[in-house]
């Protein structure tokens, strides 16, 4: 490839990057809002998502996605007062439409599992009859549009419609066909899902599609004059025709004569989907026999070890054992480890545990297998375990949504018990670190957003049981990231002034209730410091 890539290949590239993960995380924030976000609000809607990303990690991400074309951004200065108001973190960002395009085929084809649907019949049924009725229903010498009615576009419609079912059902299905045929190590279960596939496609859908492409080739062959008078009646019956006619929409499908050549080459009998189809079904059929075959030689009597092991077995009858062990080795010397017995007074048949010692091969001594023959052991049943670690799992998020349902509940300076209060603490710390935007500085941690108020007089707090923290000059008010605080809090500091936060950290205090325990310094939150 000479130059670099300009078209929409470009925004693909964050899906194949190490740090794939966090670009799906914030594409999915950006497909899933339908405003612009900044950089804050971004990293609140990752972390509620389950994605734990720093707000400059987050911006450099948005970078790269920016020059990706995958997101686009929106600089609002008509309001700006301040120079911090013009930086990129204030910045309001959006996916664009190929970066919609990206996230959404990751999300529909890439990160699903494929699952083969069942090919729809009836759809191309009604493919054939629709097209044989247009053949009957146009039969004349010369294509003339006035003869195209509401019924002929109806039919049209419903070629398209119907196309379209049984185009995605086929597609699913060869997947899942190339799938389970190229693979030569399928286990039972996966080999059975191969052999009914195979045999319900080959008997039924199989005979059915070649049959009904055949007849809509035919249907087709007959009507490609007519290929530009239908696609001009579709884009007339449109009720969009004035937006195709200026170029802003693309009519839909049956309204362009390439949707019908398309159509054409799908039901071809040597090139079409159908055809493709077949031969990919003879050709899985070698690749189920071998699967077929590995299985019933390393499974039951079959082996060569059962088949030794049911051999021992039976020589070790005291009757008739010689007897069975002649029959079966025949008049074939006996050879153990591929070397023979020098000793020949042993007898003809000495058994297993009292016949001579025969020295094992190099070879075999330094490159054979060992361990256990056949099957490997089933693995562990950790079933019980992983219900264990759900359960706790559950119970803590039970726990932490309770805590942040009493902690929306309170009203500021309000007590908390302690679950909720330690809830509550790591957001406040969270807002805590973060520098002030006017009045406010705002947090999120596990789902809860903090904004320290700022008022210059009062001190706010946060009481827990056995401790509080204390805010001079400002009033901690908690609520869910992106959403305001609830109507009563705003009812309860309906009379408080707000003035400008020019402090570059915000200071508090921890106390504690008990006797023992001193009162900790009034001391500034920088924004590397971890949460308490």
């Amino acid at each position: 490839m000479t130059g670099s890539v300009t078209d929409a290949r470009k925004a693909v590239g964050y899906l194949v990057r190490p740090e794939s993960g966090e670009y799906i995380a914030i594409m999915d924030v950006l497909e899933g809002s339908v405003t612009d976000l900044t950089v804050a609000e971004i990293a609140a809607a990752v972390v509620v998502g389950g994605t734990r990303l720093d707000a400059r990690l987050v911006e450099t991400r948005l970078d790269a996605l920016k020059d990706m074309g995958a997101v686009s951004i929106r600089t609002d200065t008509s309001h700006a007062r301040r120079y911090a108001e013009i930086l990129p973190r204030n910045w309001r960002y959006t996916a664009s439409p190929t970066g919609r395009h990206v996230q959404r085929f990751y999300r529909q084809v890439l990160a699903g599992t494929v699952t083969a649907r069942e090919i729809p019949i009836a759809s191309l049924s009604r493919i054939v009859s629709h097209l044989e009725q247009l053949a009957a229903a146009l039969d004349t010498a010369q294509p003339d549009a006035g003869l195209l009615d509401a019924a002929v576009l109806d039919a049209v419609g419903s070629v398209f419609t119907s196309h379209d079912d049984l185009d995605a059902a086929l597609v699913g299905a060869e997947d899942a066909l190339i799938g389970l045929a190229d693979r030569f190590d399928l286990d039972e279960e996966r080999t059975s899902d191969l052999k009914g596939l195979l045999v319900d496609y080959a008997t039924r859908v199989g005979a059915e599609l070649d049959s009904g492409s055949a007849r809509a080739a035919a249907a087709l062959v007959f009507l490609r004059p007519w290929f530009g008078h239908l696609s001009q009646a579709a884009v007339d019956a449109s009720q969009a025709r004035d937006l195709i006619a200026a170029g802003a929409l693309s009519a839909s499908r049956g309204g362009r004569r390439e949707d019908w050549e398309g159509l054409c080459a799908w039901f071809d009998a040597r090139t079409g989907r159908a055809a493709r189809f077949s031969l990919r079904l003879v050709r899985a059929l070698p690749g189920m026999h071998a699967n077929l075959r590995r299985l019933h030689s390393s499974a039951g009597t079959a082996s060569t070890r059962s088949r030794a092991l049911a051999l021992a077995r039976a020589v070790l009858t005291p009757d008739i054992g010689v007897q069975i062990f002649q029959a079966s080795v025949g008049d074939h010397p006996w050879r153990k480890l591929y070397g023979q017995v020098d000793e020949d007074d042993r007898g003809r048949n000495p058994s297993w545990r009292d016949g001579g010692q025969v020295p094992v091969p190099t070879l075999l001594r330094t490159a054979g297998r060992s361990g256990p023959r056949g099957r490997g052991a089933a693995p562990r049943d950790d079933t019980a375990a992983k219900a264990q670690v759900a359960e706790a799992r559950a119970r803590r998020e039970a726990g932490h949504r309770k805590a942040l349902a009493a902690v929306l509940a309170a009203l500021p300076s309000q007590q908390l018990d302690e679950a909720a209060a330690r809830a509550a603490l790591a957001a406040l710390m969270a807002a805590a670190r973060t520098g002030a935007t006017g009045p406010r500085r705002t947090g999120t941690s596990g789902g809860l957003a903090c904004t320290l108020l700022h008022t210059g007089s009062g001190t706010g707090a946060l009481i827990a049981p056995t401790w509080r923290v204390l805010l001079p000059g400002r009033i901690p008010l908690f609520h869910r990231p992106g959403e305001r605080p609830s109507a009563e809090v705003l009812a309860a500091l309906a009379d408080t002034t707000t003035t400008p936060d020019r402090s570059t950290h915000a200071a508090l205090r921890i106390t504690h209730s008990r006797p023992d325990a001193p009162d900790a310094v009034l001391r500034p939150i920088s924004r590397q410091e971890g949460a308490a």
